[in-house]
């Protein structure tokens, strides 16, 4: 999914919720983030892998999440697309599910979008996986369009549209 810069200075703001704090990532939060990502199917990651990735470029400083009483509840990565010049990549976005329906994505991931565009980035792009819905309303509502990048992609496209029609 792609978003220009233009559109990602003109998001709205997206309000914390009382009682939670938005934070860039900082030292020691990898044994909570990578617990966290288990939630959101991506349970194949470990600290170790978790330590490595966020060496790579933007993501120690481009990086934000969601704390609640000292506990990370939502984060994304933000990170640079490999072999495309000036685009950011925001990556594998999380919520704790205790804590879904509270607009915590749409946070970390204005955040993040922002944080891109502030470096100059004129791109943004995400990928993700067609059953994940509840995400691909968030990355729609927030101005991401489907990037047709394989012959299979517009039937895809037309099908997740369908479902996520029919889920509300």
């Amino acid at each position: 999914m792609l978003l220009g810069r233009d559109d990602v200075l003109s998001l709205p703001d997206a309000p914390v919720q009382a009682g939670y704090s938005l934070r860039q990532y900082q030292a020691g939060d990898g044994p909570q983030w990578v617990e966290l990502l288990t939630y959101g199917d991506f349970s194949e990651f470990n600290l170790e892998w978790f330590e490595g990735y966020i060496e790579g470029p933007e993501r120690r400083e481009c990086s934000y999440v969601v704390v609640k009483d000292g506990v990370i509840i939502a984060a994304t990565f933000a990170s640079v697309q490999k072999g495309e010049a000036e685009v950011g990549k925001l990556d594998l976005v999380v919520n704790h599910p205790d804590h879904r329906g509270k607009g915590l994505g749409r946070v970390v991931c204005t955040a993040v979008l922002r944080h891109l565009a502030g470096r100059g980035y004129q791109k943004m792009i995400l990928l993700t996986d067609d059953w994940r819905l509840p995400a691909i309303g968030l990355y729609l509502s927030l101005g991401f369009v489907p990037r047709m990048t394989h012959k299979d992609m517009p039937d895809r496209w037309d099908a997740i549209m369908q479902r996520l029609k029919s889920s509300r």
